[in-house]
C-alpha cells in the first residue's frame, strides 16, 4: 500500500510539473472560467484526460517509438500551431462581445458541452502535451507499471488525474471570484490577451519545427 501511494504522488508532481507551465489549456481555462464560471477548469480537464487517455492506448501500441522521429515532430508541430493561431484568432473575434455573453450566462445552467470540447480540441493542437509525453510521462508510466503492475498503472492514472483535475479547478476557482471585482472591460482585454497568447504559442511551435 506504501508504494502503491509513493507512485501516486510521484505521477502526480509529474503531472504538476506540465500543467502548471503556463500553456494553452490554461490560457483556455482562464478564458472559459471568465465566461461560465468556476466548474470551467474541472471540465475542460475532461476533455484534456479525453486525449491523454487516447495517447496511453497508443504508447501501449508502440506510439512512443513512433513519435521520437523528426518527421511525427514536425507534423505535430506543424499542425498544432496552425490550430493553436486558428483558435486564438477565434477567441480575438468572440472576445468583442463577452460582455454580452456574460450578462447573458449569469443565472443559466451551466452548458458543460463547452468547456469539455474547449478541453479536448486544445489538448489535441497542443504539441507540449507530446513532448511532455516524451520526456516525462512515458518514463514515469513505465517506472510505475515495472514497480507494481497493474496497481503501479493505477496509481500512475489516479495521480495524473488528480493533479489536471486540481490545478485545473483551482485555476477555474480563482478566475471566477475574482472576475466579481473585474469590469467588463478589464474581462474582455483578459480574454484578449489569451487569445493572443494562443496565437503566440501557435507561431512558436511552427517555427520551433
Amino acid at each position: 500500500m506504501l508504494e502503491f501511494f509513493w507512485l501516486l504522488f510521484a505521477s502526480l508532481v509529474a503531472a504538476l510539473a506540465g500543467a502548471i507551465v503556463p500553456g494553452p489549456v490554461f490560457v483556455i481555462t482562464v478564458s472559459e472560467a471568465l465566461k461560465r464560471g468556476r466548474l470551467a477548469g474541472p471540465l475542460i480537464s475532461v476533455g484534456h484526460f479525453m486525449v491523454e487517455a487516447i495517447i496511453i492506448v497508443l504508447i501501449f501500441l508502440g506510439l512512443g517509438a513512433i513519435l521520437e522521429s523528426t518527421s511525427a515532430k514536425l507534423i505535430v508541430s506543424y499542425l498544432g500551431g496552425t490550430a493553436l493561431i486558428l483558435m486564438g484568432a477565434y477567441l480575438v473575434k468572440a472576445s468583442k462581445n463577452l460582455h454580452v455573453e456574460i450578462k447573458a450566462n449569469a443565472n443559466a445552467r451551466f452548458a458543460s458541452h463547452g468547456p469539455v470540447i474547449a478541453g479536448l480540441l486544445t489538448s489535441c493542437s497542443n504539441p507540449h502535451i507530446i513532448l511532455w509525453w516524451l520526456t516525462i510521462g512515458i518514463p514515469v508510466l513505465f517506472t510505475s507499471i515495472s514497480a507494481a503492475g497493474i496497481v503501479g498503472f493505477f496509481a500512475f492514472l489516479i495521480g495524473h488525474v488528480a493533479a489536471d483535475l486540481g490545478w485545473f479547478g483551482f485555476v477555474s476557482y480563482s478566475v471566477n471570484a475574482g472576475k466579481k471585482f473585474l469590469s467588463q472591460k478589464a474581462v474582455r482585454y483578459i480574454v484578449l490577451g489569451s487569445a493572443i497568447f494562443l496565437i503566440i504559442f501557435g507561431i512558436l511551435f511552427i517555427f520551433s519545427a
